[in-house]
């Protein structure tokens, strides 16, 4: 793929008149008819009185079209007075959400093709392509908030020259069923030690068994950044309002300062109002699949799976 099929558009100034529906940075749900500053085929600059945080997603009505998209915050971009200016780049990167035609894009010299970023907590590589919005986060902030797969929660990550390496691309080729590198790009990436004589080949050794297929199913279950607040109700600790971290079709994440036992059964509701306690709730039964400690010792992410409606019972 080339760059100039990468890159497909510039940006227009432009005030469109959207609908804005979401949750702001306290987890309060909110509905706001609001404007954009600037749009480009990839996303958009939007204005919103609402204090929203990196990754957490969108939805946004173009009140213009009709038209409706997720979209991700990608950062803060500018404050003036409570309002506040955020860069947001469409879930669907084909979609032709605002339906205009979009001048050329900026030559590479003046704003790069490829994005390279790095995880300053873990040093992960990644690229960002068609990143206009991530390009200005980090040229104001010095950085920008994104999810780090490798450390499991949202880190700063800073713009670098340097592009991913070969071994996680070899590491990535080797676990799927596509054909395996070649003998020479192991070599280099793993050169053999000189040896004056040859050696004996090494005893075969016993080929693992792949995963069970519903682990392998639920990590290729997309995961939704959500800012939400749930309620857990347990035996062990009662109704327990958390914060969700992310979410999918088969389990979530959320913060908690109760240590749950992995393989616990509990009951959640998502989303929950803690104003409104008393208001009706669904809960639906979930099992603790795992569970690790923050940085600051004070509050554990725990994941949990999603169980059949029909294998629960109503003991909680």
């Amino acid at each position: 793929m080339t760059y100039q099929k990468v890159r497909r558009s510039g940006r227009i100034s432009k005030q469109v008149p959207i609908l804005l529906l979401g949750s702001d940075s306290a987890g309060r749900v909110f509905s706001e008819v609001t404007k954009t500053v600037v749009i480009s085929f990839h996303g958009a600059g939007i204005v919103s009185a609402n204090k929203l945080i990196a990754e957490q997603e969108l939805h946004i009505r173009s009140m213009v079209t009709n038209r409706e998209a997720t979209a991700r915050v990608v950062g803060e971009i500018a404050e003036n007075e409570g309002v506040y200016t955020y860069g947001v780049a469409f879930l669907d990167g084909s979609l032709d959400f605002w339906q205009v035609e979009f001048p050329p894009p900026p030559p590479p010299e003046e704003r790069p093709l490829v994005l390279a970023l790095e995880c300053s907590s873990c040093g992960a590589p990644i690229t960002v392509e068609n990143g206009d919005f991530e390009f200005d986060v980090c040229a104001i902030h010095g950085g920008l908030v994104r999810y780090c797969d490798n450390c499991g929660m949202a880190t700063i990550w800073k713009q670098t020259t340097h592009l991913p390496s070969l071994r996680p691309v070899v590491a990535a080729l080797s676990r799927s069923p596509k054909p395996q590198p070649s003998a020479a790009a192991v070599a280099l990436l793993d050169p053999p030690p000189a040896r004056s004589v040859p050696q004996p080949l090494p005893a075969a050794r016993p080929v693992a068994p792949p995963a069970p297929a519903p682990l392998l199913e639920r990590r290729q279950r997309v995961r939704a950044k959500v800012n939400y607040f749930a309620c857990v109700r347990s035996d062990a600790f009662g109704d327990d309002i958390v914060v969700c971290i992310d979410m999918s079709r088969g389990g979530l994440c959320f913060k908690t300062k109760n240590f749950y036992l992995v393989t616990t059964t509990v009951r959640i509701a998502v989303p929950f109002s803690p104003e409104s306690p008393q208001a009706p709730a669904i809960f639906v039964p979930a099992r603790i699949a795992n569970i690790s400690g923050f940085p600051d010792g004070k509050l554990y992410r725990c994941g949990a799976e999603f169980l059949p409606m029909l294998s629960s019972t109503s003991g909680l």
